[in-house]
């Protein structure tokens, strides 16, 4: 099978909804009345991929008046943003204007947002706005292991207003679990070896997070003049049920298998097809579990 990175973020969805944690998002919710009740939200979401943390705030009624500006490196991702998030709005009743490329404005009785999509490095665009723009919310979601976050984060959060808030979801925090167990010295070797690559990733000439993700975080916002308000873990949990996996789930299964043979078929120092062609048979037969431990958190500049 070949698999397509935009069909992996859509299939994920169905997981993120379900992992996100509810304490840190009620904490969200709780701290962001005061703002909205002053106007539109200015909302910056960084490494937004296809735009679905938008309709997940929509949908679940965190989101009121705002104005949403969503970045990503890939402008095939922006672009997946732009022709779905209109067909998204429509469907929930909004009104629909489009200013110009990648600007639209969503529109329903008492709720409207604008919206900003642009394909850029997250480090030259925070580069080009300190000093100069703040937002009243930022959100990083699945975004920290894939960047440097002792270079990045101080002049993110300095986008923040005094009275604003940042908001880091799905932060993996090193476990990656399938069962059933195929040869448990075989599983953790190569779940080791897959967590090490993650771990000597580079993007360009920078270092990453890496499987580690979640735990340093919790330093890095204090180095980088954060206060954490809350956090709690947002694991993903995927399993067959009756009538098999929810959704588009087990394509997102298979998008994962793959993830780690691309990772590692090069640098195993043993042959992996076997252990990846059975997983994807689990898969197709309704029987593989997939677990990972990931962490959210809510804070705030110091």
């Amino acid at each position: 099978m070949t698999f397509n990175f935009i069909d992996y973020l859509v299939a994920k969805k169905s997981v993120d909804d379900r992992a996100l944690n509810r304490n840190v998002l009620q904490s969200l919710v709780q701290h962001l009345g005061p703002i909205k009740a002053l106007g539109p939200l200015d909302i910056l979401d960084i490494g937004a991929g296809i735009g679905t943390t938008l309709e997940r705030l929509v949908e679940w009624n965190i989101l009121g008046n705002a104005a949403y500006t969503a970045i990503d490196l890939q402008p095939e991702n922006i672009a997946e943003a732009a022709r779905r998030l209109p067909l998204w709005a429509a469907r929930l009743g909004f009104r629909i204007q489009q200013q110009a490329k990648g600007i639209f404005i969503f529109q329903r009785p008492h709720q409207r947002i604008s919206v900003i999509l642009h394909a850029i490095n997250a480090f030259d665009f925070v580069a080009r706005k300190v000093g100069l723009q703040k937002w009243d919310l930022v959100i990083a979601h699945a975004f920290w292991d894939i960047v440097d976050i002792p270079i990045l984060l101080p002049d993110l959060l300095s986008l923040i207003r005094t009275d604003g808030f940042y908001y880091f979801t799905i932060n993996f925090d090193g476990q990656t679990i399938f069962l059933p167990e195929i040869d448990p010295s075989l599983d953790r070797e190569i779940i080791n070896l897959y967590h090490r690559h993650m771990d000597e990733k580079t993007v360009g000439d920078r270092s990453v997070g890496g499987s580690q993700t979640g735990r340093k975080l919790f330093e890095q916002q204090k180095l980088a003049g954060g206060q954490i308000i809350d956090a709690g873990s947002s694991d993903w949990v995927v399993f067959p049920h009756e009538n098999g996996y929810y959704e588009d789930e087990a394509y997102f299964l298979h998008c994962i298998v793959d993830t780690i043979q691309t990772a590692l078929q090069d640098r195993a120092p043993f042959d992996i097809y076997p252990w990846i062609e059975q997983r994807h048979r689990q898969i197709d037969q309704n029987e593989l579990v997939f677990m990972t431990h990931q962490l959210d958190f809510l804070g705030k500049n110091n």
